[in-house]
């Protein structure tokens, strides 16, 4: 029984659209810090779905731009979508769930969303943490963005992945134009916010699109030819 809603919430997620899906026992999260874990959302909770869509490659090209901006804010809509549906197909089957929306922080003394997606995803086998603090796919590489549903139904989990893509590489650290990657997987999030504010004046956008994209945009794991 456990395999096969499973299957079938994978199955769902990939006809809706997500490119990668992984699955993490809610127990896994530990170590997250309090408020912050996935029974601290929903009581009894024991799984987390994770789920990426790969961004636009061209778009991130000549990043910072507008196009990356609108293509980020596009997945962001595309993930919640997808992460309701999930949620009600689990839901329909007579188990409680909880979408955990894309962005953005709420915990905003912290710059902490409810669930870190990233750590979820990274749980999940969806990838492993790269020098710019992001998770990397193996498939494409930073180029992507997550979401995740938690849910009471016990399903089957994935194996985090034992491996680094970075090795020797530190792309991402010399190209940060903010300064805002330190190396040891550790990003200064002031600089890293102040200059999204500065690239967003520049170029006319929105708060909630104000985007960078550099450390996504040089880094090689997953680089399409």
């Amino acid at each position: 029984m456990k395999e096969k809603i499973t299957g079938s919430v994978k199955e769902l997620a990939h006809s809706l659209g997500a490119d990668l899906i992984g699955v993490a026992q809610a127990k896994s999260f530990a170590e997250a810090p309090e408020k912050h874990r996935p029974e601290d959302l929903l009581r009894g909770a024991q799984s987390v779905i994770v789920m990426a869509i790969h961004l636009l490659d061209a778009s991130l090209e000549s990043a910072p731009n507008r196009e990356y901006s609108v293509t980020y804010s596009v997945i962001n809509r595309e993930l919640n979508r997808i992460a309701f549906r999930v949620a009600k197909f689990l839901q329909d089957k007579g188990y409680r769930a909880l979408q955990v929306p894309v962005s953005s922080p709420y915990d905003v003394s912290r710059n902490m969303g409810d669930l870190s997606h990233r750590h979820a995803g990274y749980l999940a086998g969806l990838g492993v943490f790269g020098k710019n603090s992001l998770l990397l796919s193996t498939k494409f590489g930073p180029r992507i963005r997550l979401v995740s549903v938690i849910t009471d139904a016990l399903l089957t989990a994935d194996k985090p992945l034992d491996l680094d893509l970075c090795n020797d590489c530190d792309k991402c650290i010399r190209a940060c134009p903010a300064g805002a990657l330190k190396g040891e997987r550790i990003v200064d999030k002031p600089k890293c916010d102040a200059h999204h504010v500065e690239v967003g004046k520049q170029l006319q956008l929105e708060d909630w699109e104000q985007i960078c994209g550099v450390c996504i945009r040089v880094c090689p794991v997953g680089k399409t030819a």
